[in-house]
């Protein structure tokens, strides 16, 4: 008698939510070079970027468990190597492009994410498990 192991995905709404805050990442940094140059008056509130650290370290935590997790069940590196590169994108912005290329690195970096969800989703949805 051959048994199957039965795990359910139950963090796919999470998983989801985090692809979708990976694509607004995206959106922020395309959006935000715009909004500074037309509305130059939100310049002063737009600098404090401490807000912005938090975004994107909760959006690397959330995605590094449920992309960790669902690695335990499938052993598929590609999520995880994009995230990984997501996070050496930013981690070179900070130690040596500086925020001149933030535009740049945040939005590659929030693609990275994007499609390591993307990728992840695939292989759960060919999971026979």
């Amino acid at each position: 008698m051959i048994t199957t192991m039965n795990h359910s995905h139950d963090n796919n709404k999470i998983e989801k939510l985090g692809f979708y805050l990976s694509v607004a990442c995206a959106i922020h940094c395309i959006a935000t070079p715009v909004l500074i140059t037309v509305l130059p008056f939100l310049g002063s509130s737009l600098v404090n970027h401490s807000w912005e650290i938090w975004f994107i370290g909760g959006s690397l935590i959330l995605a590094g468990t449920l992309l960790y997790t669902d690695f335990r069940k499938h052993q598929n590196y590609l999520p995880l190597v994009l995230l990984g590169a997501s996070l050496c994108t930013k981690l070179m912005e900070i130690l040596w492009l500086g925020e001149s290329l933030e535009f740049l690195t945040g939005s590659i970096g929030a693609l990275f994410i994007a499609a390591a969800y993307y990728f992840n989703w695939k292989y759960k949805k060919a999971c026979n498990c």
